[in-house]
């Protein structure tokens, strides 16, 4: 008699189990929809165009620095270009390329995996790294 309650309650505790883990539900990352925005980017920077950047903001004041508020945030080294992508505080990216002008006063010189070369128009360069820090350095 004592066999088969064991045996029941053996089988009622593997029965209880196995409920258990069959009801948990499991979700693979890899099916999930992911979204088609980009949720980080914010409304700033929809819709605008790469290549447009307004005059007036782009006047160097003493408050901005060198590079107006824009902070390099990445490199992007091609077989035959280069490309630095630089943001403004405002949320917008841009795209420049070696000998662009960034704005009326500052160009790119040349372009590093982490940092970038620029002259001002006093004909002094200056690396910019991708921490936001710039140094003037001898041309």
């Amino acid at each position: 008699m004592n066999i088969n309650k064991l045996i029941v309650f053996i089988l009622t505790l593997v029965l209880l189990n196995f409920n258990n883990v069959s009801s948990e539900e499991k979700v693979k990352l890899d099916d999930e929809e992911l979204p088609a925005i980009d949720p980080f980017q914010g409304n700033a920077a929809v819709g605008q165009n790469q290549n447009s950047i307004d005059t007036d903001t782009n006047d160097q004041n003493s408050e901005a620095g060198i590079l107006n508020g824009m902070r390099l945030v990445g490199t992007i080294i091609g077989k035959s270009k280069k490309f630095a992508i630089l943001s403004r505080p405002d949320g917008n990216v841009f795209k420049f390329e070696e000998d662009q002008k960034l704005n009326s006063n500052v160009s790119i010189v040349e372009i590093f995996g982490s940092y970038v070369i620029v002259e001002d128009e006093n004909n002094k360069f200056y690396q910019v790294y991708m921490n936001n820090l710039i140094q003037e350095i001898d041309g």
